[in-house]
């Protein structure tokens, strides 16, 4: 694709380079389905999308502040940067994951001394992340229910939140039944999602809530 001053430079540097050299790249096939050729991007824009995605028959999922998710074909994209209501368009990027010194970086510590003595009592915490082990024992009550509201795995198709178009929103009801199941195999049959790395456990594992219980 030619430069485009909408297009941020990786996703451009990613639509000129050879598909298979992409796919060996660290982070350039980012948001690349290969399968389809379709390209999940972000977008900044202005107005309503409505005209871009019934004349690309695109999937738009809005966000916050004129942003949104935008799935479309790859031969596409150039249609999709002549827009006026296309302001800047971006690739997903690849998150790695850092817990060294977690407590510090998130100025938890200082929160916890005396002065504030803020123990998170009453907040609803969201984590972005690999996913959540619900099994594990950080996340029940102790009655054996969960504490979780609603585990949405983006990784598993099927139902997804209101106003998305990808992965499984599990309920809290749902996760109690899995919880319930007498062996693992069952238990993941009813909520099959698992989080491969840790890394979300551990990081949810570290909420101010759970440290002062």
């Amino acid at each position: 694709m030619a430069n485009s001053g909408k297009a941020d430079n990786q996703l451009n540097l990613a639509l000129d380079v050879p598909e298979d050299v992409r796919a060996k790249t660290l982070d350039l096939n980012i948001g690349f389905i290969p399968e389809v050729k379709i390209w999940e991007l972000i977008v900044k824009y202005s107005g309503d999308l409505s005209r871009v995605a019934s004349d690309l028959g695109a999937t738009v999922v809005p966000l916050q502040n004129e942003y949104a998710i935008i799935t479309l074909r790859q031969d596409l994209i150039p249609q999709l940067t002549a827009y006026q209501e296309i302001e800047f368009i971006e690739k997903p990027k690849r998150l790695f994951y850092s817990v060294n010194q977690g407590r510090s970086v998130s100025c938890i510590n200082p929160l916890q001394t005396s002065q504030y003595n803020l123990f998170g009592n009453g907040v609803i915490v969201a984590v972005i992340d690999s996913g959540i082990d619900y099994a594990h024992p950080d996340f029940r009550n102790p009655d054996g229910t969960t504490r979780i509201i609603e585990l949405w795995d983006q990784t598993i198709e099927g139902k997804p939140p209101e106003g998305y178009a990808i992965g499984t929103l599990y309920t809290r009801e749902q996760i109690n039944e899995a919880l319930n199941a007498p062996t693992q195999p069952e238990r993941l049959a009813i909520v099959p999602s698992v989080d491969l790395s840790g890394h979300g456990t551990h990081v949810k594992c570290l909420n101010p809530k759970k440290i002062k219980e």
